[in-house]
């Protein structure tokens, strides 16, 4: 994937569908982040530099009547990962029965559009679904671990069509940490949520709440001083938290200030914009010299070849 746009325009990441837009901030600046996703979900593992390609999300629907002109709908992420992999995530607040509908709607129209195969021979049509999750940011003791819909057909022969959630506010931030599971560090602010009810026996008090962002602040600085976050991703994982905590505690407005006061990104130093132009400059060059080393040898190669083949 080409984009890496750091994270910085606040208004991006208003209205009513935050949380679905920061899953898809953290795809669009930092994809690689959904490499250790993967790897808990399904086991796969991918290097840093495992090429990723960003889908289209919007699918047709199919209509008998021609005359109607087909209805669209839109995924929320649609990846193709190392060229054969490909991947379809979807962010959901409420547990809604109908999503497993959904998702396999989705999915029928994504591998038609994606990864439909015709065999030449026989003509027979082969549909392969992506690799699917459905993750829920909030918490909700009756979430399942899995979607499933038993699927019939005509020949009365059966398919559960199952896919995998991901329920993030069952794991610790200790969890997140050695998991390397950056990606959910925005989404934890909603599990202070239910302690924040005007009725609670024991509302949030300041104390727990800066001491929660102390942790979570520093599991990204561990995060960014192992190597597994750049430092760019780093302050975009900041911003997206002090967005999540913006909406969160927007009716608290001086807990809200103290923790706005723990989470503004730190100022980039001229040295340090410098720094990362020279790391980018660098790394170009250093793909330019294994291209013309490439091409070298593939000339040398040809004049081999061609020496060969002039020979009596």
């Amino acid at each position: 994937m080409e984009k890496s746009n750091s994270i910085s325009d606040a208004a991006a990441f208003d209205g009513a569908k935050l949380w679905d837009e920061i899953l898809k901030a953290i795809v669009a600046a930092m994809p690689t982040q959904l490499f250790p996703l993967f790897k808990e979900v399904y086991g796969r593992e991918y290097s840093k530099d495992t090429p990723i390609v960003v889908l289209g999300t919007e699918t047709s629907s199919f209509q008998e009547d021609e005359e109607k002109p087909p209805t669209s709908t839109l995924m929320d992420i649609a990846l193709l990962v190392a060229g054969s992999d490909y991947y379809h995530l979807e962010c959901q607040m409420k547990n809604d029965n109908e999503m497993v509908i959904r998702m396999f709607a989705y999915d029928v129209r994504f591998a038609i559009i994606h990864t439909k195969e015709v065999d030449k021979d026989t003509g027979e049509v082969t549909l392969y679904f992506p690799r699917s999750v459905v993750i829920y940011p909030e918490k909700n003791d009756a979430l399942p671990d899995d979607l499933k819909c038993r699927v019939v057909f005509q020949d009365n022969s059966e398919h559960i069509y199952k896919i995998p959630t991901v329920k993030i506010q069952t794991y610790s931030l200790q969890e997140i940490k050695e998991k390397h599971l950056t990606l959910f560090i925005p989404y934890t602010i909603l599990r202070l949520r239910p302690k924040l009810a005007s009725n609670r026996k024991q509302p949030l008090t300041r104390k727990e709440l800066t001491e929660f962002v102390e942790e979570v602040i520093l599991v990204l600085k561990e995060e960014y001083s192992d190597g597994y976050l750049t430092e760019r991703e780093y302050y975009d994982y900041m911003r997206l938290f002090h967005h999540a905590m913006d909406r969160v505690l927007y009716q608290y407005p001086q807990m809200k200030e103290e923790v706005k006061q723990m989470t503004e990104p730190l100022i980039k130093l001229p040295s340090m914009i410098v720094g990362e132009l020279e790391a980018e400059i660098a790394k170009q060059k250093a793909e330019i010299a294994d291209q013309k080393a490439e091409i070298r040898r593939l000339q040398e190669l040809v004049v081999q070849l061609s020496s060969e083949n002039n020979t009596p």
